[in-house]
């Protein structure tokens, strides 16, 4: 026993020091709806053991962030802030509009996550915010996650409507993420959601974080 204790607390250690993960999260209406989605899974990924730091570049606050190496810096900042309270975040949720999110952190990720009603009438929408992102900076990889659709049908109809037009006119392959759960429900559903997104992050290898102050 004490020896398996040995072995737990030596990957507890090695999972901490790991760098920490990013998870960019295009909220394609940027309403109160995907903000409550992002916290949503923000308490999912707690609950999973990881400690995640919200970004909120959604509103005029995150004007001061204008490049990738300015996330990098902030997350590092905040990093250091909680490793001084013993609570440092392992997983950074950036949530923007999609091309905003592009703007700061496509030279991070390989993906975008995209947050999106699951109705057919907003697909036009997504769409186009799909297109906008790939022009501006050739991302080809995204995920699409629904909310507030009135079944896992409806949403894999609005997918694969979604998945064939961009692959077809934009070169672009988009994964379907599954269906956001509702808040306050089921929590084994959020917790298979959660478990997905750590799946879509990207550990931030490979760009040089500056020393926290």
């Amino acid at each position: 026993m004490f020896e398996s204790g040995l072995d737990q607390a030596f990957g507890l250690r090695r999972m901490f020091a790991a760098p920490p993960l990013l998870l960019g999260l295009g909220c394609a209406r940027g309403d109160a709806a995907d903000q409550a989605g992002v916290a949503g899974l923000a308490r999912a990924l707690q609950r999973a053991g990881r400690r995640p730091v919200l970004i909120d570049l959604l509103g005029e606050r995150g004007c001061r962030i204008a490049n990738a190496g300015d996330l990098v810096a902030l997350a590092q900042r905040l990093r250091g802030e909680g490793r001084r309270r013993g609570a440092e975040p392992d997983l950074a949720l950036v949530m923007a509009d999609p091309l905003r999110l592009a703007d700061v952190a496509a030279a991070l990720n390989d993906r975008i996550v995209l947050f999106a009603p699951g109705d057919a009438s907003s697909l036009a929408q997504l769409y186009a915010q799909v297109k906008a992102v790939r022009l501006a900076h050739g991302v080809t990889r995204y995920v699409a996650a629904f909310r507030d659709a009135r079944s896992r049908q409806v949403a894999l109809d609005a997918h694969r409507r979604l998945a064939d037009t961009a692959a077809r006119f934009l070169g672009a392959a988009v994964e379907f993420g599954g269906l956001i759960p509702a808040l306050d429900r089921d929590p084994r559903a959020w917790d298979r959601f959660a478990a997905d997104a750590i799946g879509w992050a990207c550990p931030l290898h490979g760009v040089r974080m500056p020393a926290a102050g």
